[in-house]
Formats: C-alpha cells, sequence, structure tokens
C-alpha cells in the first residue's frame, strides 16, 4: 500500500511537467530534432532507472518534496499577478502559457483583451513585456531609446561588423546610411520591369507545368524571392546563368529557420565564398565602367560603388548584402504567400485590377493604387506581426516597470485590428485605404525609427507587382487549404498560409486537363 501511495504521489508531482511536454509545440520540436528527442528519451529512462531501486525510501523523503516544491514556484510564477509588488505588468509567465503562443494566433489579442494592453509572458523561460497599442508601442521605443537594444541572432556573427539589423548606435547609423541611400527609389524603380520579367517566366513556367490542376506555390514563390532579390542587388538579371550559381551557394547556408538558429560558425565557409562571389561582380562592374562598357542595371552594388569603389573593401558591407538576400529572401517569400492566398480568397479584387489594367470599367483608381491598397491591406493582416527590443536598463510603460534582461514586443498585427481605426478589422478590405492616410500610430507595418525596415519600398514593390502580373495575365484559384502554421517553432517566427494550401493557375483561355 505505501508503494502505491508513493508512487501515486509522484505521479502527482510529476503531472504538470508531462502536461507541458505534450504540448504541440514540444512533439514539434522533438520531431524536427530527432537527435534531441533520442537524448530526451535516453535521459528519461536513465533517471528512471537510477529512480527505481529508491522506491519508496530515499524517494519518497527527497525527490517528491523537491518535485512538489518546484511545481509551486513555476506555478506561483505563472500567476497573472505574480510580481506586482515590483510593478511588473498582469499575465503569465508560465512555460504552458509561452508554448500555447507558438500555436495559437489569437494568442496576443486574447491576452490583452483580459489583462490589458500591456502584459508579461514568457518566450519560454525569457521574460516579455507585450504592448498592444501601436502609439503606445512607438512612443515608448522612441522615448526609452536609450534603455533599449535590438535583439541580436547568431548569424550577425558571420560579418565581422555584425548584421545591419542587429548593429547599434555610430556603426549603425553609418551602414544604414549607406544602405538606405543606395536603395533609394530610382534602384527600386528601375528594378521593377526586371522583377516583372522574373515573375512573368516563373509563373508561365507553373501555369504550364499545372494546367489547371492545381499544386503547392511554396518553389513557385522562393524562386521569384530569390531572383527578384537578386535583380535589385546585384543587377542580374533572371535568365543570367550566375542566378543558378547563386541559388546553389545560398543553399549553402542552409534553410531561414537552420540558418537563424544553427551555430553561424557551420555556415562560415559558404557565407565567404559568397563574399567572394558578390566582390567579383563589384570589380566586374568597375572594370565596366572604367572601359566605358554598357552600364548594368542599376542595383544596390552598383550605387554603393558608384558613390565610393572603396566600399568593395569593406567586409562587413558586403557581408552584409550576402546576409539581406539570404534573410530577406524568406520575408518576402512570406509577403507573397499571404498576397497570393488573399487573391486566391478574394477575386473580385484581382477582378477590379484587370479591368482598370484593360479599360473596361468606370474606376478612377489606378492600377498601380489598387495593387498598392491589396498589397497594404495583406500586410495590416500578416506578415506584419511585431517589433521587438531588448530592456537593457529597467524602464517604465505608464504604472508598470520592465527589468533588465525583459524583451519588449510590440505586437503590431494586433494593433492593426484596432476598429476605431480599421472598421470590422477582420474582413479583407482593400478598400479601406483608398483615399486614406494611416498615421504610424494607426498602420506601421515596417516599425518606425532608427531601426526602421530600409527595404519597405523594396518589399512593397515587389508585392504589388506581383498582384499586377497575376490580375493581367494568369488565372488563379485556391483548391485546398487548411488552418495557418508557424513558418518556424518559434515567437518570432512568422505565421504563413497553410502547408495544404494548393493553387491551381493557368493562362487566360486555357483549359485544364
Amino acid at each position: 500500500m505505501r508503494d502505491v501511495l508513493v508512487a501515486a504521489a509522484l505521479g502527482f508531482a510529476l503531472l504538470p511537467g508531462v502536461w507541458t511536454l505534450l504540448k504541440p509545440a514540444v512533439f514539434r520540436e522533438l520531431t524536427a530534432r530527432p537527435l534531441l528527442a533520442l537524448m530526451a528519451l535516453a535521459c528519461g529512462l536513465m533517471a528512471v532507472w537510477w529512480l527505481l531501486p529508491l522506491v519508496p525510501g530515499r524517494l519518497a523523503a527527497f525527490a517528491i518534496p523537491v518535485i512538489a516544491a518546484v511545481d509551486v514556484l513555476f506555478y506561483l510564477r505563472s500567476r497573472a499577478d505574480y510580481g506586482r509588488s515590483r510593478g511588473l505588468p498582469p499575465g503569465s509567465l508560465g512555460l504552458g502559457n509561452s508554448l500555447d503562443a507558438i500555436d495559437d494566433p489569437t494568442f496576443y489579442a486574447r491576452a490583452a483583451r483580459r489583462w490589458g494592453p500591456v502584459f508579461k509572458m514568457s518566450q519560454f523561460q525569457r521574460p516579455v513585456a507585450c504592448i498592444v497599442d501601436l502609439p503606445l508601442g512607438l512612443e515608448i521605443m522612441e522615448s526609452q531609446r536609450a534603455n533599449l537594444a535590438q535583439p541580436r541572432l547568431p548569424f550577425g556573427r558571420l560579418s565581422p561588423g555584425n548584421y545591419i539589423e542587429f548593429m547599434q548606435d555610430e556603426q549603425h547609423a553609418r551602414y544604414r546610411g549607406i544602405l538606405k541611400s543606395a536603395l533609394s527609389g530610382p534602384v527600386v524603380t528601375d528594378s521593377r520591369p526586371g522583377v516583372r520579367s522574373v515573375m512573368q517566366h516563373e509563373l508561365s513556367a507553373w501555369a504550364e507545368r499545372d494546367r489547371g490542376q492545381g499544386s503547392d506555390p511554396d518553389p513557385v514563390l522562393e524562386r521569384i524571392s530569390f531572383a527578384s532579390l537578386v535583380r535589385v542587388v546585384f543587377g542580374i538579371a533572371a535568365d543570367d546563368p550566375r542566378v543558378d550559381e547563386l541559388e546553389q551557394s545560398f543553399a549553402a547556408l542552409g534553410s531561414a529557420r537552420m540558418f537563424l538558429e544553427r551555430r553561424p560558425e557551420q555556415r562560415q565557409e559558404p557565407y565567404n565564398r559568397l563574399v567572394g562571389i558578390v566582390r567579383d561582380f563589384g570589380t566586374g562592374m568597375l572594370a565596366d565602367r572604367a572601359t566605358g562598357a554598357d552600364p548594368p542595371p542599376r542595383s544596390l552594388l552598383g550605387e554603393i560603388l558608384k558613390t565610393d569603389p572603396a566600399q568593395l573593401g569593406d567586409d562587413t558591407l558586403i557581408g552584409n548584402l550576402v546576409l539581406i538576400v539570404h534573410v530577406t529572401r524568406s520575408n518576402i517569400r512570406g509577403l507573397l504567400g499571404w498576397v497570393l492566398k488573399e487573391y486566391c480568397d478574394h477575386p473580385e479584387f484581382g477582378l477590379e485590377i484587370r479591368e482598370a489594367a484593360s479599360g473596361t470599367t468606370t474606376a478612377t483608381a489606378s492600377v498601380g493604387a489598387l495593387a498598392g491598397n491589396f498589397v497594404n491591406e495583406t500586410l495590416r493582416l500578416h506578415q506584419s506581426e511585431y517589433f521587438y527590443r531588448e530592456v537593457k536598463h529597467p524602464i517604465s510603460i505608464g504604472p508598470y516597470r520592465i527589468p533588465r534582461g525583459w524583451l519588449l514586443r510590440v505586437c503590431v498585427r494586433e494593433c492593426h485590428d484596432n476598429p476605431d481605426v480599421f472598421p470590422h478589422p477582420e474582413q479583407f478590405d482593400p478598400k479601406r485605404f483608398a483615399g486614406r492616410h494611416y498615421t504610424k500610430g494607426e498602420y506601421c507595418p515596417f516599425s518606425d525609427g532608427s531601426h526602421s525596415c530600409f527595404g519597405a519600398g523594396l518589399a512593397v514593390m515587389i508585392a504589388n507587382t506581383l498582384v499586377t502580373v497575376l490580375a493581367t495575365g494568369f488565372q488563379v484559384r485556391g483548391v485546398a487549404d487548411g488552418p495557418v502554421v508557424r513558418q518556424g517553432n518559434r515567437h518570432w517566427s512568422h505565421w504563413r498560409p497553410s502547408l495544404a494550401f494548393r493553387v491551381a493557375v493557368s493562362l487566360p483561355g486555357a483549359g485544364t486537363e
């Protein structure tokens, strides 16, 4: 009887931990990392092997009270009023709550309704102060700028001076100034025909393969994203054989998730090789300029070298061009995925753009304006999910005190659901952007301030071009769908359309087989 009671007590003490391990995010992580799963299983078996001889003696006297004490500590920490006496905001720091946030796209909106526009949670065991109030979030980021820093990911160590997004102070101002100036309006505008050519080529090839039956759009959108960025950053056309060489070299850096999470030392060799390739591109540009050859298409690299050819020797700057392409292609791919999804779900807006392009409508809006409204609404609902900062020194948000070492998350996606700004915010309605200018405190998909996205114009141009090319040259329709999913198993991973999402694409007038 005593053994049964001990076993029951042990099981009860372990129940919270077992419950947490059964969360979908944990299962997904172990599935994605089978070696980690095997190690966890081995550790569990060893623990059981070690504990069994102790039942019911020392285990009853030591292990059960210790486990119960840990359970109590985790429970107290997970309570919404934990830290209230220290000025912490409401909300749960519990691990289970943190894991739920990975799987629930409504988590932050529900938390704000429950606890107010400022609340706390954890990204695993790192506390986070969340703000679901866009004017307040932007004001805190500006007024507390000296106490906040841009969070860093390990891959920034590949570049001697770090990745532009993770740089601080004078270094960030210098390199941001170079890159923002080079990626000016003329570069983006001049690149539009090349990007359009990329899309027409890739979509036509997809239509030929698909013939209106339905297939996975991911490979096509990946290629469009990569080829478009290569055109803008390096001035290389889609039919240039160097595009395939570059794609293979970038593939060696790994997928976006693996690249962001793995130790950068494992990617140093392919990164160095890509830096060498980009330098070769730059050397060729300078040589052509010296001989009076026809100038290449305008590009980010070309504009940098036009201003100062010596920049070709800057390891940090040239390395950042490599990192910008590899990191940004994932973000562009995510935006294009949502554009395609909304286009399939709301064909009436595509028809409006097609009619405007053909002149068969009385609408006064131009094709560019209609496409821009479509993309703005897509950004409002998707892909502009958050801004992050790291709290370097304690800050105050109204009555709350946020300690050093916490993360600050401005929940932009949830802020864009404010019904006072966007009536019926759950509806996809591009017309809400027609003739209406929103302030940064109302609509801010690309952040604000010194760390705002200097490539916002490029991202919007690529997305606008996709909408226009789809509307004027192709017939697409969704044929399968499912629930949205995380692009990765992390809190900062973007949501994306379902893995089951399939699209039928064909040329106008083409039949299906």
